[in-house]
């Protein structure tokens, strides 16, 4: 275009106020004030600003207003050599500069990054980025929906000293059976998403579980103790999450009170128990409580 530019880094101490208050202050309410508040930025955009102050304003007072946004295709100045004029018909890619080539594919690098991230997002609906990714893929998972009524975890667990991280795991690290739990949520409009536990990050794993409405606790017995981690570190995490009102399915209570054997005892009064089904927690009791059925038993 003819135009010489003059280009300063997001550091650049002469522009500090602008992009603190721009990009931190600014940028998250653009596009809701705009009325796009479920669009996301864009992907390739500028904006042009305007200094307001009084000439002679301190650098850290200055007051910079917007000119203009633009996002309606545009260029990368650093492949105008490329760019088709009347002297210079055939101007191609080969044209451009080695060193205005790397500045180019830079901005290139960063447009992927975040199109990454924008992508992930939408598929994505808690952020989960935080915690270790261990599964290899997501074969076989449905796509979440767009507007889920409410957001599912899957949660797991891959003993990484075992052959296959366990025997319950297929090739990829999920469970064998996760992905039709998490597709079941996802044909109920209800978002699933696939996390695995690991005691390194039992902060951060619990913190990124604040964000969904229900958590499906698929980790068998033992592994997580197996992996070195503490089985009551994580259920006592777990019982956090009830306590903020997210179901936990099912609960370490749950595990701990339904699955315990005296639990037939406390259903021996229902239509599915048996009257005489007893518990008994020491030698005493069982000599006399034994004895005692046995009399009175064919």
């Amino acid at each position: 275009t003819g135009s010489i530019y003059t280009y300063y880094g997001p550091d650049e101490p002469k522009f500090m106020n602008l992009s603190t208050n721009f990009i931190q202050r600014d940028l998250p309410l653009v596009m809701p004030s705009l009325g796009l508040a479920s669009e996301p930025i864009p992907l390739w955009w500028t904006t042009d600003f305007i200094l307001a102050s009084p000439e002679g304003t301190p650098a850290s007072e200055e007051k910079w207003i917007v000119g203009e946004f633009n996002c309606s295709c545009v260029g990368i100045s650093k492949c105008l050599a490329a760019y088709c004029k009347d002297d210079t018909p055939n101007a191609c890619f080969d044209d451009i500069a080695p060193e205005d080539l790397a500045a180019a594919e830079g901005y290139g690098d960063i447009m992927g990054k975040k199109a990454f991230g924008i992508l992930e997002k939408s598929q994505n609906p808690v952020e989960v980025s935080s915690i270790k990714k261990v599964a290899k893929d997501n074969l076989g998972l449905l796509l979440q929906p767009p507007n889920p009524t409410y957001k599912c975890a899957l949660a797991q667990i891959y003993v990484r000293s075992q052959p296959y991280g366990g025997s319950d795991k297929s090739s990829n690290g999920h469970r064998y059976d996760s992905i039709p739990f998490a597709n079941g949520m996802i044909k109920a409009n209800m978002s699933c998403q696939l996390i695995h536990y690991t005691h390194q990050e039992h902060y951060k794993f619990f913190e990124v579980c604040k964000g969904f409405d229900a958590i499906i606790v698929r980790c068998n017995p033992g592994q997580i103790k197996a992996d070195g981690g503490d089985q009551q570190k994580f259920d006592d995490g777990m019982r956090a999450m009830r306590a903020l009102g997210i179901q936990v399915w099912p609960s370490p209570d749950v595990m701990e009170f339904m699955g315990a054997k005296d639990a037939l005892c406390k259903v021996a009064h229902l239509f599915i128990g048996l009257p005489d089904t007893l518990a008994y927690y020491d030698a005493a009791d069982f000599a006399a409580g034994f004895k005692k059925t046995m009399a009175v038993q064919p």
